[in-house]
């Protein structure tokens, strides 16, 4: 099975965009997923997939990481191009295993999954249908898989014994509807009738169903069978529709397929021809109405002189609708016009606003650098040593967290990007760098902390040098009591201009990289979290610590 995949696998990479995914055979049954070199018997936490069921879908899973997979789902029957089924189960998980899912080759280019809409699953043990919490699910579009569009979700697993199962919604079966249709059958009620339409192409039967009033139904048949009109000599290809409704003769089979041949051409020459026949009625009708008494009895004088041309036989009801349509749809077009021309007019205010905007933005951007150098200056004229007397217990302490942090990643990390020069606001004296507000820190610490990758480790390492383990671990952010715990005792919140150091740090370091104020504004708003989960680290390894040497106590 597990060299089958590999084929697939590599078919796959090699086909064409459009007929990459029609490869896909068959669903996986029991297909254990192993990483790439490994040999020997599965081991728990080697995920096995099977979707050999009834309304299962789930074609190809390729091994990412071990904790990452891609999903390939297969497409419709006789449909290749349309993907959004996903249908499958998992077993063999180990308790507390992370995993992410990601449903490489959907069609679809909107979803519900954008705007809230999550998977469902169930387990063994837990038989009825959940969703997956929203703030899991992922939607995007992704070019690393032929520019498809990928939905990823995290999950993780409680309990070894379960089997997972996952859907795109709630999944209903042919076989449950067959179920119901029977009991509603059994029945006998006067107001069902259960009718074979036909057949599908898997040899699945299709059903048609009437529910309506016993009384009523004989009326029902009778009305159908009287709009059966056939109208000869006439080229509207929606009034030759009309006036077969049941009847699928010949008329009509070569009605269609010129439809499926004309194409797009054939619907403007149906709406020329509607304007055509309009215009001959208003042209006949130009000397008849000013003798007619009403516009019933122009029509009637119209109506026969055009049974002369080309022996037609058009009924007056439907000139009555043609005639109607056709002013309906260019009352609707006078409509559309005004809509549009009143949207066009709120995007140019839009856009004088948002070229407003920018300016001011821009001219605040450029106050506020200038009221922190402003700032900085003052505060060296005023003593800058006076203030690193009051701050250095607190600040400038060595930190042996700080440089662990900094030598692991040193040591795994293979990549050394060059150091990003100081920037002009921020002041070097004496071996340490003034980050404003009377707030110094170590130069060879600073520069450090320049090469970070990622917001979160910049935010949580310039914490612990401004700052210090021992003052965050006693400290919160807000000042307010967790919610998690009933008799929690709020800590005594963080300084409040220490924080804004931190942000107008990492505001600097966002501003390098990209000027999207929105960007920029939503990375900034994650100050506190990275803060509050750097707080929880500490706390947690003072914890492990209080064990470990009561572990060593004991034991003594």
């Amino acid at each position: 099975m597990t060299t089958n995949m590999a084929e697939r696998s590599r078919t796959a990479e090699t086909g064409s965009d459009i007929g990459g995914d029609d490869i896909i055979a068959g669903n996986v049954s029991k297909y254990t997923v192993l990483p790439a070199g490994y040999c020997g018997q599965p081991k728990k936490g080697h995920l096995i997939f099977d979707a050999c069921f009834e309304s299962g879908n789930l074609g190809r899973v390729d091994h990412i990481t071990e904790f990452e997979y891609d999903l390939f789902i297969r497409p419709d029957t006789c449909n290749p191009r349309f993907r959004v089924w996903f249908n499958f189960t998992v077993e063999n998980v180990k308790e507390s295993q992370r995993v992410i899912f990601n449903v490489v080759n959907f069609s679809k280019t909107k979803s519900l999954y954008r705007d809230g809409m999550a998977p469902m699953v169930k387990s063994t043990s837990r038989p009825k249908w959940q969703r997956i919490p929203s703030k899991n699910v992922y939607y995007y579009h992704c070019p690393d898989h032929r520019k498809n569009y990928v939905m990823s979700f995290a999950f993780c697993f409680d309990r070894e014994d379960d089997t997972y199962q996952f859907a795109y919604c709630y999944p209903y079966t042919y076989t449950r509807l067959q179920h119901y249709l029977d009991n509603l059958q059994r029945r006998n009620m006067d107001y069902f009738c259960r009718e074979l339409l036909g057949l599908s192409v898997q040899r699945r039967q299709l059903d048609l169903l009437t529910i309506t009033s016993p009384e009523d139904k004989t009326d029902l048949e009778n009305s159908v069978m009287q709009k059966k009109i056939k109208i000869p000599k006439l080229s509207l290809n929606h009034v030759e529709e009309a006036g077969e409704v049941t009847d699928y003769g010949e008329e009509d089979v070569e009605l269609r397929h010129s439809k499926r041949q004309d194409g797009r051409k054939q619907s403007e020459g149906t709406h020329k021809s509607i304007e055509a026949v309009v215009a001959r009625l208003e042209k006949q009708n130009g000397m008849s109405l000013s003798n007619t008494s009403s516009p019933e009895e122009a029509f009637m004088e119209t109506s026969e002189g055009m049974n002369n041309m080309d022996d037609a036989v058009v009924p007056r009801i439907l000139y009555e609708e043609l005639l109607r349509s056709y002013q309906q749809q260019q009352e609707e077009m006078r409509h559309i016009q005004q809509e549009l021309e009143r949207t066009r007019r709120q995007l140019v205010q839009q856009a004088k606003k948002l070229k407003e905007y920018g300016a001011l933005v821009s001219e605040m951007k450029e106050l506020r650098d200038l009221n922190r150098r402003l700032q900085d200056v003052l505060l060296l004229r005023l003593g800058p040593a006076i203030e690193l007397e009051k701050v250095k217990p607190e600040t400038i302490e060595p930190e042996p967290e700080v440089q662990k942090t900094f030598s692991e990643e040193a040591n795994t990390s293979t990549y050394y990007p060059a150091p990003v020069p100081v920037m002009d606001k921020y002041i070097l004296e004496n071996g340490k760098v003034h980050l404003g507000s009377g707030i110094w820190v170590d130069e060879e610490k600073w520069h450090q902390l320049q090469v970070t990758q990622g917001d979160s480790k910049y935010t949580k390492n310039l914490a612990v040098m401004i700052w210090g383990t021992d003052v965050l671990k006693n400290r919160s952010v807000t000042g307010v009591a967790t919610k998690k715990k009933k008799d929690a005792v709020p800590k005594p919140p963080l300084s409040p201009h220490k924080l804004s150091i931190v942000r107008e740090c990492l505001y600097d370091r966002i501003a390098q990289e990209t000027v999207d104020e929105t960007e920029i504004a939503q990375r900034l708003s994650k100050v506190n979290k990275y803060i509050c989960e750097k707080i929880m680290d500490i706390n947690k390894s003072c914890k492990n610590e209080e064990r470990r040497e009561s572990a060593k106590f004991n034991l003594q």
